[in-house]
């Protein structure tokens, strides 16, 4: 249970490292700018040297049926980051949240 309140905690902190990462690049630039998951994760990928994304795309694509790969999982990947690390680690918190009782 902890190690699930962590990952929450962990998701929503990224979220909003993403979502200040997004104000600041828009207050540079002048003109709003948004990471969408996709971006956030290419960047991260290739960081770290791998393909992971390619590589979830291909698996989805192979793996899922049609009718939830091209609304589902294309659109997810177009989100921006902050919005999807941030329902995710609330969802995951308020599912492991302490129980009083």
């Amino acid at each position: 249970m902890v190690i699930f309140r962590l990952l929450g905690l962990v998701l929503i902190a990224g979220a909003l490292m993403v979502f200040g990462a997004d104000v600041l690049r828009s207050l540079e630039s002048g003109e709003v700018g948004i990471n969408s998951f996709a971006e956030v994760w290419a960047l991260l990928d290739g960081r770290l040297g791998a393909t992971s994304l390619e590589s979830f795309k291909a698996w989805a694509e192979v793996t899922l049926p049609p009718a939830a790969w091209d609304p589902g999982v294309v659109s997810v990947l177009s989100y921006p980051a902050w919005a999807v690390l941030g329902v995710l680690g609330i969802i995951i918190a308020l599912i492991f949240r302490p129980r009083n009782g």
